[in-house]
């Protein structure tokens, strides 16, 4: 249920005091903006000087406080997650919170209400989507009773049919254990079956990219095909600005701006939102200028389906794709001595931790650097 919200309410009748008289800890639920509401009680009676409103409620000045803060905190957790399920369409559904322990909740649904919850962008709604629907299509994981240690493995061995990268398989067990998590920490999963389960990290291949000769093939080759010509300009484009796919796909004049009497493209990453700023190239001015800056559209798939055949159409024994073209840029321009905090600039990276193994690449530059020693 939407537009709902709780609280904690202690001694609404305001008759406790630190000695003798005990007030009721009560969990309100409120539709947002009225005044309809309903109380749901936690069972726990407390002196005033042992209620304290940090974090919501925490308990003090108690010989158990510790556990009477878990047990409140575990409640309301619980009747959060039975509010934001399916099974709750109004607001007097609240009180049957307790007629379910929470095991027989679809994992499914509640995946896609915590990732409602944490208000994802678009690539991590795309991302996570994925991980659902795999949960989904293996079909042994219904509700939380049916987390088990066995079904993990099982579930692992179902990914391993599709996904043959580890870093990938790393990621989607990964995301998974990260709901699972919060499905405990809400009171809804008994044990996290990840505590028994685990899989190595693994690493990903280096990147692809092309030297500036390769570049040079490419530029020089004249395809006979319209579509892949579109592709190969869009192809020189990438390499001289380091645009990922999506916002190749939504460049526009817009974009360019001058900064210091020369032209530069602004804009932000459409996957992280991340802002980036590189200077417009004229390789690439030249291409935007021969679309009058709206350039060919393509799918992705499209796309690099073309790019291998522009790629062997040019000699190359390298598989062109859209991210080739990106890190062909980013490795171009630590080769010329750009820093690599300009780098990380130019390819909107949030860290520049996801630029640095570019440097890594850049066997040109650390030969020109070593050259010194040699007399």
């Amino acid at each position: 249920m939407e537009n709902l919200q709780l609280r904690y309410i202690f001694d609404r009748r305001k008759i406790s005091n630190n000695d003798t008289k005990k007030g009721l800890l009560q969990i309100e639920a409120r539709i947002t903006g009225t005044n309809k509401r309903i109380l749901i009680s936690t069972g726990v009676h407390l002196y005033r000087h042992q209620f304290s409103p940090k974090n919501g409620f925490t308990c003090k000045n108690h010989d158990n406080a510790p556990a009477i803060t878990g047990k409140v905190v575990r409640i309301f957790r619980k009747i959060e997650a039975y509010a934001l399920s399916g099974k709750c369409m109004c607001l007097d559904d609240v009180k049957k919170w307790d007629m379910d322990d929470g095991q027989s909740v679809s994992v499914v649904e509640f995946m896609r209400e915590s990732l409602k919850r944490r208000h994802p962008t678009d690539a991590i709604r795309e991302h996570h989507g994925i991980l659902i629907r795999k949960v989904e299509e293996f079909g042994k994981i219904r509700t939380f009773s049916d987390l088990t240690y066995e079904n993990i493995v099982d579930f692992d061995a179902f990914l391993r049919k599709t996904i043959n990268s580890q870093p990938v398989l790393y990621k989607r067990h990964s995301g998974f254990k990260s709901y699972i998590t919060d499905a405990v920490n809400r009171g809804i999963c008994r044990t996290n079956p990840y505590l028994q389960f685990t899989i190595p990290k693994g690493k990903h291949k280096n990147p692809t990219f092309l030297d500036e000769s390769e570049i040079k093939k490419i530029i020089d080759y004249t395809p006979k095909v319209e579509k892949i010509q579109k592709a190969k300009d869009l192809f020189i484009f990438q390499c001289f600005t380091g645009m990922a796919f999506v916002d190749l796909m939504k460049f526009s004049r817009l974009d360019v701006s001058e900064l210091d009497d020369v032209k530069v493209i602004r804009s932000n990453r459409k996957k992280t939102d991340e802002s980036f700023v590189s200077l417009f190239l004229p390789e690439a001015v030249a291409i935007a200028e021969q679309y009058d800056y709206n350039l060919p559209k393509l799918s992705n798939q499209k796309y690099n389906d073309y790019l291998k055949l522009l790629g062997d159409g040019a000699g190359l024994s390298k598989t062109l794709t859209a991210h080739v073209a990106r890190h062909t840029f980013a490795t171009y321009l630590i080769n010329n001595d750009v820093p690599i905090e300009s780098v990380s600039k130019a390819l909107g990276h949030a860290n520049i931790k996801q630029t640095q193994h570019y440097a890594r690449l850049a066997g040109r530059k650390v030969v020109n650097d070593m050259k010194r020693l040699i007399k």
